[in-house]
């Protein structure tokens, strides 16, 4: 099993404010570790969290949510924003326009189909192997890849 997070899940995770959600989605993060499951995110969800904590620690002066994203890779490997990747996607957002159901205004990057394309390449990679997306985005996601709420991925 491999369990993509995005956005949504990351910024949770590197959350300071302990909220019975964030403490909960963390201790399953470690239960699915502790079980031997490959997680990983992308590059493009670590900017699209670390730009907002940015912003919020310029108008805080609060730098922890910062740091415990960095921590965050010393459990979750970060996968990168490849040529293959972008090919990929680019083919996923015009498929998605051809369809009439675009993820995003036309002019948005577009993060969604990046992330899919990731999940893509991460099957061809890994054949026959389970991959979901944990994410607060399904209806998005799950147009073209396996995509539940976090506490909805069973292990």
């Amino acid at each position: 099993m491999i369990v993509f997070i995005d956005s949504g899940i990351l910024g949770k995770l590197c959350n300071t404010n302990r909220t019975e959600e964030t403490v909960a989605v963390n201790n399953w993060l470690f239960s699915l570790l502790g079980k031997g499951i490959y997680v990983v995110s992308s590059y493009i969800c670590d900017y699209e969290v670390r730009r907002s904590l940015i912003l919020e620690s310029l108008r805080k002066s609060n730098i922890d949510s910062i740091k415990e994203l960095d921590d965050l890779r010393n459990y979750i490997a970060f996968l990168p924003l490849t040529d293959e990747v972008m090919k990929e996607a680019a083919s996923i957002w015009a498929e998605a326009r051809i369809q009439g159901m675009p993820t995003a205004d036309e002019k948005s990057l577009d993060a969604d189909v990046i992330i899919c394309a990731q999940y893509k390449l991460l099957e061809k990679e890994y054949p026959g192997r389970y991959i979901v997306i944990a994410t607060t985005n399904v209806n998005h996601l799950s147009r073209f890849a396996e995509a539940k709420e976090w506490n909805d991925i069973q292990f």
